[in-house]
């Protein structure tokens, strides 16, 4: 009986940890005394400890607080300025309704601008300012909204600049940490592996059976995963191949 092989480092970091979640998980159903690796399992504990942050740390790298509360005052203003167009609509001067109505509009072709994801939102502001500050301008104008659209026009510049230099000077270094994790949590999981198949070839495999078989059944199921994407990788790769260049 052999423990079945995985290229664990093929696998996406969120599989990764969630396959020595598993791991984790048999040998503490299975008890670590039982399979002689009690001196293996704290290194393999602390070293899966370490990628559970590290993880943590890159998927949250990019919403930081502080980043939070900009897309926040954006968004604030943003609604501020629908709201300044669409009291406009019923304001005394013809003229006045007339540019509020040509503005709605406008404001119609983006929809629900604050809910958007934060690039969309951003591209989408760009967008809006540029038609305001541009085609819209005469209208803009005539409500005396242009200061809306200046603080709008800042607030995204902002925003924008805090989230590049957050994924500048942050996503960099928890990736790096998360890969180091990795490594280590790697490197415990085969010692932890060759100490059982060294004890099986000594002590027969009854005892291990049970755990070797649960376990083989994961690293099956994962084995899938890999074969599956490496599948779809392929056949991209011919589609790709098999484009012909424009003129051709």
């Amino acid at each position: 009986m052999e423990i079945e092989k995985l290229k664990i480092s093929n696998l996406r970091n969120e599989e990764h940890y969630n396959f020595n979640l598993d791991f984790s998980g048999l040998v503490a159903q299975h008890t670590a005394a039982a399979l002689g690796v009690e001196t293996k399992l704290p290194a393999y504990l602390a070293a899966l400890g370490k990628e559970h942050q590290a993880l943590n740390t890159v998927q949250a790298s990019a919403t930081t607080e502080e980043i939070t509360d900009a897309d926040a005052q954006r968004d604030d203003t943003t609604r501020g300025l629908v709201g300044s167009i669409k009291l406009a609509l019923n304001h005394f001067d013809a003229e006045v309704r007339k540019s509020a109505k040509k503005l709605k509009l406008l404001l119609d072709t983006y929809g629900e601008i604050a809910t958007k994801p934060y690039d969309q939102e951003t591209a989408s502001i760009t967008k809006l300012v540029s038609d305001l500050e541009g085609a819209y301008a005469s209208d803009v104008a005539a409500l005396g909204i242009a200061g809306w659209v200046l603080g709008l026009k800042n607030q995204n510049i902002a925003f924008d600049n805090l989230k590049k230099q957050r994924y500048d000077e942050s996503t960099i270094k928890p990736q790096q940490n998360l890969k180091d994790a990795r490594i280590e949590t790697d490197t415990c999981y085969r010692a932890i592996i060759k100490r059982i198949e060294a004890l099986i070839e000594i002590n027969g495999e009854t005892a291990y059976a049970p755990f070797v078989l649960a376990l083989n059944q994961r690293i099956d199921n994962y084995q899938k995963v890999l074969a599956q994407r490496q599948g779809r990788n392929a056949k991209n790769e011919e589609e790709t191949d098999g484009q012909q260049p424009e003129g051709a």
